[in-house]
């Protein structure tokens, strides 16, 4: 399995999914890797991808939907026709929307009873934005991580608990990524953790459908 971006198994999130992940909806996964890879270790019972394009996709993938995910009649489809899902996953996806409240209102209609949605999303408070843009007035994109230039929305953690949980959905657990950790472990000390934030590259989310 290939280790480029949308090949990737991304196993950080494993410990935020259910054991039995069920009916899986990966919206956004590129070649599938992560919902596949569930299938493969029996967490998950069938498998749909979304995505832009998903005519190439990992064969243990059940079905495969290609479309714009912003559109609502194009994610009600995946729906009607392969849902209700036990499992969303948005992994680097939601900051690549122009309305991703919309999308996770829709998906939220996806969800089985009991029903989880976990996401992936970059924290624009990390020092590697804040730092250039208050200290030198910089702000350069670049074609991948943080100051990737196809984001189309840049959350914090508050922002972020918002976007998940404003259709209705009950925040579960939110999980700090740290980078630089060398540097945040003296920091955290230093300040009673008040800067943790500043040294979190990404929070992982995970809401329910209560």
């Amino acid at each position: 399995m290939s280790d480029r971006y949308y090949g990737n198994v991304r196993r950080e999130v494993f410990p935020l999914l259910p054991e039995k992940c069920g009916r899986v909806l990966d919206l956004g996964g590129g070649f599938g890797a992560t919902s596949s890879h569930l299938k493969r270790e029996g967490r998950a019972g069938y498998v749909v991808l979304a995505d832009l394009v998903a005519e190439s996709h990992d064969p243990d993938i059940d079905r495969a939907f290609a479309g714009n995910l912003e559109d609502a009649a194009f994610l009600e489809r995946i729906i009607e026709e392969a849902g209700p899902f036990d499992t969303v996953l948005c992994l680097d996806v939601l900051e690549h929307l122009r309305e991703p409240w919309d999308v996770i209102a829709t998906l939220h209609k996806g969800l089985a009873k009991d029903g989880v949605i976990v996401a992936s999303i970059p924290n624009m408070r990390h020092v590697n934005l804040t730092v250039p843009l208050v200290l030198k007035g910089e702000f350069e994109l670049g074609d991948s991580h943080l100051r990737d230039r196809t984001h189309m929305r840049w959350f914090t953690r508050k922002s972020m608990i918002e976007l998940m949980t404003g259709s209705g959905l009950k925040l579960e657990e939110i999980v700090p990524r740290k980078s630089m950790k060398r540097w945040h472990k003296w920091t955290d000390l230093a300040t009673f953790g008040l800067l943790a934030d500043f040294f979190t590259i990404q929070y992982l989310i995970r809401v329910r459908n209560r």
